[in-house]
């Protein structure tokens, strides 16, 4: 059995934190990416739903 496709994600994110330190980019921008990154990725999960469930 396949592992699910966003299971490999959260390594993304993680490179992703490493980069943002190593850039050091602020705290105020990177908690609002992060804010807007995260607020897509729901909206996009629940708009999947929808079509799945419709």
């Amino acid at each position: 059995m396949d592992a699910a496709p966003g299971l490999a994600l959260p390594v993304v994110g993680d490179a992703l934190t490493v980069v943002a330190g190593v850039l050091r980019v602020r705290m105020p921008a990177f908690v609002l990416l992060v804010g807007i990154g995260k607020l897509g990725r729901y909206l996009f999960l629940l708009a999947a739903a929808g079509f799945a469930t419709a």
